[in-house]
């Protein structure tokens, strides 16, 4: 019989009168970690997870991401909505094997609700997927892993949002996952993420075509200190394939860091599009997008976003001007407020207040 023991690492001992938030993040970021003074069950929500000596599994970790919104809404000739939701509560798991290199992952979005997705079960399933580190820059990815990479906005992870929502590519273009095979590799100079996928979109409905999603950044500025130059990428991501019916995407982005100051801009067109809703249309749209850190904790942040969904009737659009600040008081805890004023060629303005929450433990 195998013996399994828990595998303490003592970077900081605990100090016994800390609870709250800072308890919280320190056991998730990993400074509390003494076998001691820490149960199993908190370690497994550490950074590394409940350690194993002795096994075919190395760790396990569990995570839960949650995310809170509230929106007010003030349309022309529509009286006031204010609308409370909670978009985000998704239980993850964790499992390596093969001296870290393999992963098993399992994330589960319970208040997820797509109309016209007939199974109610396995369109809230984010990821299901095996990961392998082929070595130390390239991993492979089988199954539903990350948001297909198409459009970098669309393809953030909640947690890394700037904003309470995503540009208007990124949500109706972007914002989706599927099953596939994936190559994922970081260099110095360069990234990519490339894959061949069932051209469903969160399992509604296999076997009705294939999908090739791809995405290349590269990095100019590699080799310059980050604090003389900052840290520069520009990319360009494609979606080909077919369900039901051909679509084609492609996309060009930039994003540039440098100390305090953050720019990000983004253009794509779509012959068709294929995302959590499919559609026939030919529609582009492009957003900018700029940030400064007044503290490490707090961030000033502001976004034009301008989108035509469907370039055949009118050339219509919509143009989106949002103002906000997040508030990050703790590595796994954001507060971020918006205004958006969103402008309708061929209907109604609107103002919006956005507050969101989102935690990750």
């Amino acid at each position: 019989m195998t013996n399994i023991n828990c595998k303490a690492i003592e970077e900081v001992t605990l100090e016994k009168e800390k609870n709250g938030l800072d308890y919280l993040s320190d056991i998730y970021y990993g400074k509390i970690e003494n076998e001691r003074d820490v149960s199993p069950v908190l370690r497994l929500f550490s950074k590394d997870g409940l350690k194993f000596e002795n096994s075919y599994i190395n760790s396990v970790k569990l995570i839960l991401l949650y995310g809170g919104n509230l929106t007010y809404t003030n349309t022309h000739n529509h009286s006031p909505s204010l609308v409370k939701n909670f978009p985000i509560v998704e239980p993850m798991i964790r499992v390596n094997f093969n001296e870290n290199k393999t992963e098993f992952m399992f994330d589960y979005n319970l208040t997820r609700n797509f109309e016209g997705y007939d199974n109610e079960f396995s369109h809230k399933i984010s990821r299901l997927a095996i990961t392998h580190k082929l070595n130390e820059n390239q991993k492979i990815v089988i199954g539903q892993g990350d948001r297909v990479p198409a459009i970098m906005n669309g393809s953030l992870p909640t947690f890394m949002q700037e904003m309470v929502s995503k540009s208007q590519i990124g949500r109706t273009m972007g914002d989706s996952s599927s099953m596939g095979l994936r190559n994922v590799a970081d260099y110095k100079y360069l990234e990519y993420d490339i894959g061949l996928y069932d051209s469903t979109r969160f399992m509604k409905d296999f076997g009705n075509g294939l999908d090739f999603n791809g995405r290349i950044i590269f990095k100019p500025l590699a080799n310059i200190e980050e604090d003389k130059a900052g840290i520069w990428k520009i990319g360009t991501g494609y979606n080909i394939g077919d369900y039901y019916n051909s679509y084609h995407l492609y996309s060009v982005f930039t994003n540039y860091d440098y100390k305090k100051f953050h720019f990000r801009a983004e253009y794509a067109d779509a012959d068709g599009y294929n995302a959590v809703k499919y559609s026939k249309n030919d529609a582009d749209g492009f957003y900018t997008t700029l940030a400064y850190d007044i503290t490490p904790k707090l961030q000033l942040i502001g976004r034009y976003d301008y989108f035509v969904p469907n370039k055949l009737h009118n050339n219509s659009n919509s143009q989106e001007y949002t103002a906000g600040i997040t508030y990050r008081p703790f590595k796994n805890i954001k507060f971020l407020l918006n205004y958006v004023k969103r402008e309708e060629s061929n209907g109604s303005d609107s103002n919006m207040i956005l507050f969101a929450t989102r935690f990750i433990i």
